[in-house]
């Protein structure tokens, strides 16, 4: 697997002076990791997906097997870096409630491109807790038929993926002409969806001992700290052998501010989008970066934060597709 590397962009002075959303800038550095750039729409999924199409050439495994909501960031990368890789997906989504009626753009959009109607199977969000089920009976099937499968829990989860996260605290802490004095980062922020992705940020933040100095803030879009510990249990753990406990002690994990629910929107959040793509050039979406980046500059002065701070863009721009943000 190649080595993966982000740039960083650094909102200075200049440009947060009179800011609404930072109003008082004082022994800050704000930056943001511009992993919405590594690969396409992809972002840190990139990473995921790197690690686990790796595994799949290495076990002789053809099919890919995985599920999300049929408006998931997930299913599009699913599809689309799999589809590069030389690998079959079929997809268990979950319908929302306005499928039949929405519009096909954005995810949608893409998932549709990428795989063909065989390979997508549509499930009633009322059965949706029979996919698990219906997914391994699908790889027993494809056994029987000869044929090698990997099954992925939803947001891409697989002990196969954390290699590929692993990579996302060794690009924040390599060597950075950005940072000639090499100190990391005082604060990290990630946004979260099933804490795969952040909970390894975490570990590969101990294994490297940036724990010492470093504080990681994860923004959870849906659950709260069960949902980081279930990450652990169930991939990184196993792998890494450190602990949810392990992380604790400079770990912290947050809701987002208004609207909480996951995927819920409203015309505060839509304002934030435009400002940041008008005042910083920064693209972000409505359901992870724009709530991960409102509720960091919250928590930035609301804590008091100081030093070197570190926003993690994890990409997700496709779920920008489909809402009219150009007032």
């Amino acid at each position: 697997m190649k080595r993966l590397e982000s740039r960083l962009t650094k909102l200075g002075k200049n440009l947060i002076e009179g800011d609404a959303y930072l109003p008082e800038w004082t022994d800050r550095s704000l930056w943001v990791l511009r992993d919405d750039e590594l690969g396409g729409f992809w972002g840190t999924k990139f990473r995921k997906y790197a690690s686990i199409t790796k595994f799949c050439h290495e076990n002789n495994i053809s099919h890919i097997i995985t599920t999300g909501g049929v408006n998931s960031n997930n299913l599009a990368a699913a599809a689309v870096l799999c589809a590069e890789a030389g690998l079959t997906v079929t997809a268990f989504a979950v319908q929302d409630h306005d499928d039949a009626t929405g519009p096909r753009t954005g995810n949608r959009m893409l998932i549709r491109l990428a795989l063909p109607p065989e390979n997508l199977i549509i499930v009633a969000r009322s059965e949706k807790d029979s996919i698990s089920e219906r997914m391994r009976c699908f790889a027993a099937e494809l056994t029987a038929k000869g044929e090698s499968s990997l099954i992925l829990d939803e947001g891409g989860g697989c002990e196969a993926a954390v290699a590929g996260c692993l990579t996302l605290a060794e690009d924040i802490l390599r060597p950075r002409i950005e940072w000639p004095d090499h100190i990391p980062p005082a604060h990290i922020f990630m946004d979260s969806g099933t804490a795969l992705s952040a909970g390894s940020l975490a570990a590969g933040l101990l294994m490297r001992g940036a724990h010492k100095s470093t504080k990681l803030h994860i923004v959870q879009m849906a659950g709260f700290e069960e949902q980081v510990q279930k990450a652990f249990q169930s991939w990184i753990t196993p792998v890494t052998k450190i602990t949810w406990d392990d992380v604790v002690p400079f770990v912290r994990v947050y809701r987002p501010l208004k609207p909480r629910s996951y995927g819920a929107t409203n015309a505060q959040l839509f304002e934030f989008i435009r400002h940041m793509a008008r005042r910083h050039g920064i693209l972000v979406d409505p359901v992870y970066s724009a709530k991960l980046f409102m509720r960091a500059f919250d928590l930035i002065t609301g804590q008091n934060c100081r030093g070197r701070i570190l926003l993690v863009h994890t990409g997700g721009i496709s779920g920008m597709m489909g809402y009219d943000l150009a007032t």
